[in-house]
């Protein structure tokens, strides 16, 4: 019931069973990754003060060195802000995890970065950013081979590009 469970439920498209296995991951090992990934699975389920409180606790108890922790919580709270119309620090926040994903080698937290900060550069009404930050995302997960998340870009993208003015 840790982390990857969680991941593979977000990847199944299934955030309620994500939720469920992320909340029990936690309660059993207070695993502080599990409380990043609970907090995006009550994002997915547009649960937004839980998922804040979640990654608040996440922020709280991690260490400074665990990068993994420290770009979810701030992923999950740049997504909230932005949903809450503070489009300065949510983008302040989803930067800030680019930062931390950027100095790591892990193509797949690289690409979720930027897959959220181009969720809250769009709820901020920037499209164009939105799309340039969603190609970044693209672009790492097809360099790790992942089909699933790719496949979601591409389609965002496409979203993306069907709402631009024309």
């Amino acid at each position: 019931m840790g982390q990857d469970s969680v991941d593979v439920e977000l990847l199944a498209g299934d955030p309620a069973a994500a939720a469920e296995l992320g909340a029990e991951g936690c309660r059993l090992f207070d695993e502080l990754g599990a409380a990043g990934k609970l907090a995006q699975a009550l994002y997915a389920l547009d649960r937004l003060e839980e998922a804040d409180t979640w990654a608040g606790r996440a922020a709280e108890l991690g260490a400074s060195d665990d990068a993994l922790t420290q770009m979810l919580w701030r992923q999950v709270r740049a997504k909230v802000l932005a949903r809450r119309g503070e489009h300065a620090e949510a983008e302040r926040r989803a930067r800030e995890a680019v930062a931390i994903a950027e100095d790591s080698d892990w193509l797949d937290g690289q690409g979720d970065v930027y897959a959220d900060l181009a969720e809250v550069l769009s709820l901020a009404g920037r499209p164009k950013e939105a799309t340039e930050a969603l190609e970044q995302a693209l672009a790492r997960y097809e360099r790790k081979g992942n089909l699933v998340m790719a496949q979601r870009a591409q389609t965002r993208l496409a979203e993306l590009q069907d709402a631009a003015p024309r």
